[in-house]
């Protein structure tokens, strides 16, 4: 059973990466220009480890679903009625 659920985990996180895009060196960019938010999250949601590599939940989130971190970020900007951070020169 627990082969299974391990065949399962790896088979989904192989579609997940190769139904994405490749970030382009924009992209990175932007994740970079946040780096009040990521804190938040990785603060809230701390890390991942799989065999030797750390993932961080922004990174994760970024990655995995951009909108949903602008989405979240907006809202937390909204909230904190701050301005939204400047972007990087």
């Amino acid at each position: 059973m627990l082969g299974g659920l391990c065949d399962s985990l790896v088979a989904f996180l192989f579609d997940v990466a190769w139904s994405h895009a490749d970030p382009t060196a924009e992209e990175i960019e932007i994740y970079d220009d946040h780096p009040s938010w990521n804190d938040v999250l990785d603060d809230d949601f701390g890390s991942m480890r799989i065999a030797e590599g750390e993932f961080w939940a922004s990174q994760i989130l970024y990655t995995l679903d951009p909108t949903q971190y602008d989405a979240l970020r907006r809202e937390w900007l909204a909230e904190a009625d701050e301005p939204d951070e400047p972007a990087a020169a």
